[in-house]
């Protein structure tokens, strides 16, 4: 098959399973656009993973020494007791520091709640300086990872589970970025949408939550269910990024109600579709896969996951090599062995 009808707008699940069968060479992807935005990876891809430091390292097994990944998931709540925060910065420096053979970079999920999707949305305390103390400890964390980080600030932000609002969450949302950013600190926040979980609201309804293109780096959006890749929804989410020049980070993907046991099901029903979608829209810049097992994380964190499926792709032999030769394409950008960042460092000159 000509590979380059894996790169047509409209693609079928068949010819994705084909694409990803067939060997991919260079000319297969569209190239990326480049904007300029901090952190971005010129005409690559960024291969992350998560979402917890088991999962991490049973992901990056399945990869060589050459191809392992470069972002690293965490989740940290803005509003917790700042000795929360400190905690948390210690732990997730001795996660880091453990990973010997490769220099991972935090992919940060940084929530404005009380408590991680329990609806106690504190955009509003946030926006009026009552969590000051906290960017302050957050910005230290940060400082002493030594290593650019991407903050994806009140990620979900329309989700009816954080319960922000518009105007308090972009007040926020600037206070945050406004004082880390006089810190000196390398970092790119990214605008994370929950897109299809939340039923994609109307654009101009998203746009309520905008901060400004001044104040944010990167667009993002979590995807999820196996038809959210070709919704016209997500293509009119990242023609707004081309449109705003932001670089598109895909924060959190995972098979759900798919997972990876189905084998050939299961890559034409998800994977395959991913990747096609990877292979055809040039803002997408970074990827975050979470490596679980649903069920059991349901079970860890009382949350309703239970029929999401099991996502490992070291589970079936068919999604993890088709998966690893995928992403073994010289377009994705993998963690350095030698502690050398690859991305370039953002403008002195930033508000």
């Amino acid at each position: 098959m000509n590979n380059l009808r894996c790169i047509l707008p409209v693609i079928t699940t068949g010819f994705a399973a084909a694409c990803a069968t067939t060997g991919l060479g260079a000319g297969d992807y569209v190239p990326r656009v480049e904007f300029g935005a901090r952190l971005e990876p010129g005409n690559r891809i960024i291969h992350g993973a998560g979402q917890d430091p088991q999962g991490f390292e049973d992901y990056r097994r399945n990869f060589d020494a050459g191809h392992q990944p470069l972002l690293y998931m965490t989740y940290i709540g803005l509003c917790y007791p700042t000795e929360t925060l400190v905690e948390w910065g210690v732990r997730v420096r001795g996660e880091l520091a453990a990973m010997k053979d490769i220099h991972a970079i935090p992919q940060i999920g940084l929530n404005l709640t009380g408590g991680k999707d329990d609806g106690s949305g504190l955009d509003a305390q946030v926006a009026e300086g009552k969590f000051d103390a906290q960017i302050a400890v957050f910005g230290e964390a940060v400082a002493a990872f030594d290593r650019p980080v991407f903050i994806r600030i009140g990620y979900e932000f329309e989700g009816s589970w954080n319960s922000y609002r518009p105007a308090s969450f972009s007040k926020a949302w600037i206070r945050i970025t406004r004082l880390l950013r006089g810190r000196g600190l390398l970092f790119a926040t990214v605008w994370c949408a929950a897109g299809a979980s939340s039923g994609w609201p109307a654009p101009a309804r998203l746009m309520e939550f905008y901060p400004g293109d001044e104040w944010v780096d990167w667009w993002g959006v979590d995807i999820f269910s196996e038809d959210e890749s070709s919704k016209p929804q997500l293509a009119e989410f990242l023609d707004a990024a081309r449109a705003h020049r932001k670089p598109v980070m895909l924060g959190e993907m995972t098979p759900r109600h798919v997972g990876v046991l189905d084998g050939e099901k299961s890559w034409d029903r998800w994977f395959g579709p991913m990747i096609a979608l990877l292979q055809r829209r040039p803002e997408i810049k970074a990827t975050a896969y979470i490596n679980w097992e649903w069920r059991e994380w349901s079970d860890r964190l009382g949350f309703t996951w239970h029929d999401w499926g099991d996502a490992r792709i070291e589970r079936n032999t068919l999604v993890r090599d088709r998966w690893v030769r995928a992403l073994n394409h010289p377009i994705f950008l993998h963690a350095p062995a030698d502690g050398k960042v690859p991305l370039p460092r953002p403008p002195v000159s930033s508000p």
